[in-house]
């Protein structure tokens, strides 16, 4: 009897403890356009010609999720993508 009420009590410490805790897939990234000071929007066909600090990186992947601010080329316009918290 002891052991299945502690793999019970084990079961529902182990499901609650994943409870509130949200996947990267699920934490959104702002998507913004690059504007230049003109308010034009900057045109690439890769986003290698997007323009950027050095503290900017290029986006990895085509997945929304980044850990980290990163520059895109989506559509023939330069993006910005900012993630947010989850």
């Amino acid at each position: 009897m002891r052991t299945r009420i502690g793999a019970l009590v084990l079961a529902v410490v182990t499901g609650l403890a994943g409870c509130g805790v949200r996947s990267p897939e699920e934490c959104a990234s702002k998507q913004e356009p690059m504007t230049s000071p003109e308010g034009t929007v900057y045109r690439c066909t890769a986003a290698e010609d997007c323009p950027r600090s050095s503290r900017v990186s290029l986006c990895v992947d085509d997945i929304g999720s980044q850990d980290a601010a990163c520059i895109r080329c989506m559509n023939t316009e330069c993006v910005a993508i900012t993630p947010e918290t989850c």
